[in-house]
């Protein structure tokens, strides 16, 4: 993932968090929403989700989270 380098201050002992803020209505590229997850969350990232509106989609939430342990 292009954020998570040393140019932009990554730390090779500092695990990688992304923070995903969503108002629940995708707009593009939905169909690869599930792909890039996979994608993101095999580069052992941590997504941590925060929905800003009722309209969120616990279920699509729930997927692209990662689990916490």
């Amino acid at each position: 993932m292009v954020c998570f380098n040393r140019a932009n201050g990554d730390r090779a002992d500092v695990p990688n968090v992304a923070i995903l803020i969503t108002d629940g209505i995708p707009t593009r590229e939905v169909e690869l929403l599930e792909g890039e997850v996979d994608t993101i969350k095999g580069l052992d990232i941590r997504i941590v989700g925060v929905g800003v509106t009722d309209q969120v989609s616990f279920r699509r939430l729930r997927f692209c989270l990662s689990r916490i342990d």
